[in-house]
């Protein structure tokens, strides 16, 4: 005979695709590693977001789905699902998003002063992380010096990102011929902003419940 668990289902309940949006959300780790680019010597830091229990009250747009797929009309645009008496598009709130984990693309530090320029979105960073830099002074122009942040800078600080959705091919199939060529997607942060009125929470808060 079956034994009873504690665990529940709820059979009413559907489930809801991930949408580009802002939400909040807080620093769940970082890490550094160095690379070689084109424009020479970089260091990149990677960061993780664990999305907070305040998302809840965010909403995104309904539409039609087929499984876990958008169903489509003849134009192959989205099938929006609609409210019965006004007809206007339903919505319905993120709380499915609460706990979930997105990356970012990385934020590049270029070490070589030829490519200095292109260190503006770290420093932006650095910026909205109130991360402070000395000024030092390079061939007589005041410049700022970067230093790189370490976890103790940003896990558990609150944040607001901005998730948009890209789309790849898969790298065993990019020597193939375009319509042979398998295309996926993920969604990853594209930028964030401080969370203003969110509050830091301590890292061990943020670490899984789950092992696996």
């Amino acid at each position: 005979m079956a034994k009873t668990l504690d665990a529940t289902f709820d059979p009413s309940s559907k489930w809801l695709p991930t949408e580009e949006g802002v939400y909040p959300a807080h620093i769940k780790s970082l890490s550094t590693k160095e690379m070689n680019t084109r424009a020479g010597e970089a260091i990149i830091v990677n960061m993780e977001y664990k999305v907070a229990e305040e998302v809840s009250s965010c909403t995104q747009n309904v539409w039609k789905m087929d499984g876990y797929k958008y169903q489509k009309d003849t134009s192959g645009n989205r099938i929006p699902v609609t409210n019965g008496n006004d007809g206007e598009q339903a919505v319905a709130s993120c709380s499915h998003l609460k706990d979930k984990v997105f990356y970012d693309n990385g934020y590049f530090i270029f070490t070589d002063t030829s490519s200095a320029s292109k260190n503006r979105r770290y420093f932006e960073l650095l910026d909205k992380m109130n991360v402070k830099c000395d000024e030092t002074s390079v061939e007589g122009k005041k410049v700022k010096k970067l230093v790189l942040i370490e976890e103790d800078d940003v896990v558990g600080k609150p944040v607001l990102i901005a998730v948009k959705r890209y789309e790849y091919i898969t790298p065993d199939t990019k020597h193939l011929s375009p319509d042979q060529q398998e295309r996926r997607t993920t969604y990853k942060v594209a930028s964030l902003e401080p969370w203003e009125d969110g509050t830091a929470i301590d890292p061990v808060e943020l670490e899984d419940d789950v092992p696996f």
